[in-house]
């Protein structure tokens, strides 16, 4: 992946993705073992990218860095959706299994002609911005406490 100015971005991109993997296929397992969508999930979802983040690119944050973290939380709230009408779909047609459909095309076309219904309320859009608001913050912050503890322990250092 490419590098400018020492900045790294191909571990961070891998940190994000994986977040955003377990952080959707966990929304959708406790929306199945609940019958209910969590929608604080969505900000765990967005701490979480931001969190693999700034673990994959070694604490060296830039605003890119940040970017990815949000895309990155964006994709898994939309993978925790569409994993979660994937597994209602399924208990409605009991012959169907959930692995059946997370790769069939009518399930992925169904979910994309109805995207905007899943994400119509206004709670919806609120964990949305929170997690999007949690993704982008967590970086910078997680940076100036990496840093500032850096710059602590170099001045207790012993010198020569």
């Amino acid at each position: 992946m490419e590098e400018k100015q020492g900045i790294k971005i191909g571990m961070p991109i891998i940190g994000g993705l994986i977040a955003a993997i377990l952080g959707g296929i966990v929304w959708a397992a406790i929306a199945a073992m609940t019958e209910y969508e969590v929608g604080l999930i969505a900000i765990l979802i967005g701490a979480l990218t931001g969190y693999a983040v700034v673990l994959f690119s070694n604490k060296r944050i830039a605003t890119v860095h940040k970017v990815i973290a949000v895309l990155f939380a964006l994709v898994g709230i939309l993978l925790g959706k569409y994993l979660t009408v994937v597994y209602f779909t399924s208990e409605l047609f009991g012959d169907v299994s959930v692995m059946e459909l997370v790769f069939d095309s009518e399930m992925i076309s169904a979910f994309v002609e109805t995207f905007q219904e899943y994400f119509s309320q206004p709670i919806d859009l609120l964990f949305i911005v929170l997690a999007i608001v949690s993704a982008w913050q967590i970086p910078g912050r997680m940076a100036r406490t990496s840093l500032a503890t850096d710059a602590s322990s170099s001045d207790h250092a012993p010198r020569a």
